[in-house]
């Protein structure tokens, strides 16, 4: 007698660790954005999630693929813009070139990832690299859970921002995000991103990224979570509003807007097998 045998489902859950929390967000088959927090302390955390994502999920049989980020203090990133296209095996070719010549660190203790652009006239090529061992560290969520997938912090706070806001990124805009361990500003201006991190607050930011970066800015778009909201904003900033977890729901969005390889730190396949429903 044949045997039906019916494939994994991947679903991906986006997940980010904020004021004592793990929140998971991920799309439904209607692509509703779905999400659930806990306790960092709370027990059977892996069971409860995989539990509630099966209620959108009744007809499959699942393994979910965790998708986190790290600060981009911790990789390492450059930019570069070439006069021709590259496929999969140059650009990993030129990644390993580039690694090579600019860190003092052996390239078998590093992962790295890209994303390449096609350009008008040219080729963009963006590149990160990270400790493997900062990256094991950053990996495991809990006991239970470990990710599969690792992003930057800033891509996945640009996914959230052209989701919520319906539209690509904006050249000439400027992103502004703050939660209670990050402060970043964000601006994409002829085909390379200025970003800027600190510690103050978004006023003294965005000062410090227009004393930094010659850029005409046209538009200023802000999050910030409840706990570090400023009511002192200029009237002329746009404030986001959505009760969704803001970081969470970009590492959700991972690899829907972007081409990226299929090796390397935020592609790489950790652990896969290990978040499934049998």
């Amino acid at each position: 007698m044949l045997m039906s045998y019916k494939k994994r489902k991947i679903v991906q859950v986006g997940v980010y660790q904020q004021q004592g929390h793990i929140q998971f967000v991920w799309l439904d088959n209607l692509k509703q954005v779905q999400f659930l927090s806990f306790l960092i302390s709370e027990e059977n955390i892996k069971t409860q999630l995989m539990a509630r994502v099966v209620q959108n999920f009744p007809q499959n049989r699942l393994q979910l693929r965790l998708i986190g980020c790290v600060s981009p203090h911790l990789t390492w990133s450059k930019t570069l813009i070439l006069p021709h296209m590259l496929n999969t095996q140059e650009c990993e070719q030129q990644c390993s070139f580039v690694l090579q010549k600019e860190l003092p660190i052996p390239l078998d203790e590093l992962w790295f990832d890209y994303a390449s652009t096609d350009l008008k006239q040219g080729f963009r090529l963006d590149i990160h690299a990270i400790r493997q061992q900062t990256a094991c560290e950053v990996q495991r969520i809990c006991d239970e859970l470990l990710l599969n997938v690792l992003d930057v912090a800033h891509h996945a706070i640009m996914r959230t921002f052209c989701f919520l806001l319906g539209k690509e990124v904006q050249e000439n805009a400027l992103y502004l995000y703050q939660d209670e361990s990050h402060c970043f500003a964000i601006m994409n201006v002829s085909h390379s991103q200025q970003l800027l991190q600190t510690s103050e607050n978004l006023t003294a930011l965005y000062a410090q990224f227009c004393q930094r970066f010659d850029v005409e800015i046209e538009r200023i778009y802000v999050y910030q979570t409840v706990d570090t909201e400023q009511t002192d904003l200029p009237e002329n900033w746009r404030r986001v509003m959505t009760n969704l977890p803001f970081i969470a729901l970009g590492n959700a969005l991972w690899q829907r807007d972007l081409h990226q390889n299929n090796a390397g730190f935020s592609t790489v396949i950790l652990n896969e097998n290990l978040n499934e429903r049998h």
